[in-house]
Formats: structure tokens, C-alpha cells, sequence
């Protein structure tokens, strides 16, 4: 290539990056930046009141005894079959004081021979208070117990009216009566006995075998009052005997109502205590 036509190809290329570089700052101007948006003074908010909870949270207090008996007594008030059972109960406790009465004031009557009929009227009367009094004296005595209270008129009544009505012996009520006793007795014993022993046929054992052992005590009381000229017991080997077999039969009964009636666990029985298993 001729070198005029070299320079003048060289001078045209230098003024076309004199162009190009100046063409390149416009291109890489940015944009000046948008003014930040004032934000708009805020009113501060009230915080809302908690609102409280639907149900009550905190835990209500124990009723009192007065109250809780009260509620019960309402309760029982609108149950025909509470009714029924109450009524049950007066009943047979107003019967047992009328033959009670009937013994006192007809003691030496034939029907009563050799029978110590005062000292009977006036164990029949006396017993029938054991319960109301020790329910009454108890501290937080709760609920009445009906059913304990019940199971201890029954042998007291079929005591009485055997006697007052000359039936004793001939319809074996003193076979039921010490049956009773003893099956009371055991019950008894195996409530109060629950909840301080690791599992409950413990106290179910204990029950039965405290139950037998004052049965067995009853037996020996009686002997050594005839020995001492106690007339008309008409005790004999056989009596005895069948009266021991009766007691043990009942103490078992006892037991096996200790065993189904209280709670399984050693908590639950310290829970409820005595009361729950003997109706209170």
C-alpha cells in the first residue's frame, strides 16, 4: 500500500476513537436518583386490651363440708331412689327403737326369758347412734354415710324384731346377725386399713382376719359369762361352732367387699380415704 494512502487510512481511525471515546461518557451516565419517599408520620397505637379467657383459669376452691352436704341434700332431695333409700333407712331405725322400747318396758315378759332384754334395748339404742355421732364429731366430716349407717341398722333391727316377735331361734336370725357383724366388721376395718398398706388385698387380709378375731373374742365373752352362772344362752359345741363359721363366712364377705371397693393404686386410696368406699 502506497504510504499516502496508509496515513490517511491511520487518521481516520484515530478520529474514529476520538468520536468513540467520547460518545462512551454519555452512555455511561446514570440516572439521578428518585428522592426517598417521606414516610408519613405514624399515630402510635394503643395496645389492645388482653382480653380474658372464656372459661375461668384459675382453680376453684374446695367446697366446704357444710356446703358440699348441703348440695348433696339437694341433690337427693330430687331423686325419687335417694328418697326411697332415706326413707329405707328411717324406717328400719325407727322400727328397731319401737321393739327396742317394747323390750325395755316388757323385759320379764316370757317371750324375753333368760334373754338380758334391758341390756339389749338399751345396746340396740346405743348402737343406733355410733355412726350419726362419729360422722358428727369427725373433723371435715363430708357426705352422710347412708350406707354404712344402713349396714350397721340391719343386724340391730333383725336382732330386735327376732326377739321381740319370738321368731330368734326358730328363724335362725342369730345365724344372719353374726354374719352381718362380722361381714360389717371387716368392711369396716379393710376401709380404714387401705390406705396406709402397699396393695389392697392387703387390707383386705387384715380386715378379714381382724373381723374373725373379734367374732372369736364374742365366742369367748359368751362362754366365760356362762361359766359364771348366765342362765338361758343355750350355748353348746354346735352353737359355737356354727356361730364361728357364720363370723368367718361374713369376715370373707368383708374382705372381698374391701378388695372390689377401693381404688387399685396406693394415691388413689390415700386420696379418697375411708370415706369413699363406705358410701361417705
Amino acid at each position: 500500500m502506497p504510504p499516502v494512502r496508509r496515513g490517511l487510512n491511520d487518521r481516520v481511525q484515530l478520529k474514529a476513537l476520538e468520536a468513540a471515546n467520547q460518545r462512551a461518557p454519555q452512555r455511561l451516565r446514570v440516572a439521578p436518583a428518585a428522592e426517598p419517599a417521606k414516610a408519613e408520620p405514624t399515630q402510635a397505637t394503643e395496645p389492645a386490651p388482653a382480653t380474658e379467657p372464656a372459661g375461668p383459669l384459675e382453680a376453684t376452691e374446695p367446697e366446704a363440708p357444710e356446703v358440699a352436704a348441703s348440695r348433696q341434700a339437694g341433690l337427693a332431695a330430687s331423686d325419687p331412689l335417694e328418697k326411697a333409700r332415706w326413707a329405707a333407712l328411717v324406717a328400719a331405725k325407727a322400727a328397731t327403737v319401737a321393739f327396742g322400747i317394747d323390750a325395755l318396758l316388757h323385759a320379764n315378759s316370757p317371750r324375753f326369758a333368760g334373754k338380758a332384754m334391758r341390756v339389749r334395748a338399751i345396746g340396740y339404742l346405743g348402737a343406733l347412734c355410733i355412726v350419726p355421732l362419729a360422722w358428727r364429731l369427725l373433723p371435715n366430716h363430708g357426705r352422710y354415710p347412708r350406707g354404712l349407717d344402713t349396714a350397721v341398722t340391719i343386724p340391730l333391727l333383725l336382732d330386735a324384731a327376732g326377739n321381740g316377735l319370738g321368731i330368734y331361734e326358730d328363724a335362725h336370725v342369730d345365724d344372719v346377725v353374726h354374719f352381718a357383724n362380722a361381714a360389717i366388721a371387716a368392711g369396716v376395718a379393710g376401709a380404714l386399713v387401705a390406705p396406709q398398706v402397699e396393695e389392697r388385698w392387703h387390707a383386705a387380709v387384715v380386715a378379714t382376719g381382724l373381723a374373725v378375731t373379734a367374732e372369736t373374742l364374742w365366742e369367748i365373752m359368751e362362754y366365760a359369762a356362762m361359766r359364771m352362772g348366765a342362765n338361758g344362752m343355750n350355748l353348746s359345741y354346735a352353737d359355737t361352732m356354727d356361730d364361728l363359721i357364720e363370723s368367718t363366712l361374713g369376715a370373707i364377705a368383708g374382705g372381698l367387699f374391701t378388695l372390689t371397693r377401693v381404688p387399685r393404686s396406693r394415691e388413689a386410696r390415700k386420696r379418697v380415704g375411708w370415706r369413699s368406699p363406705l358410701g361417705a
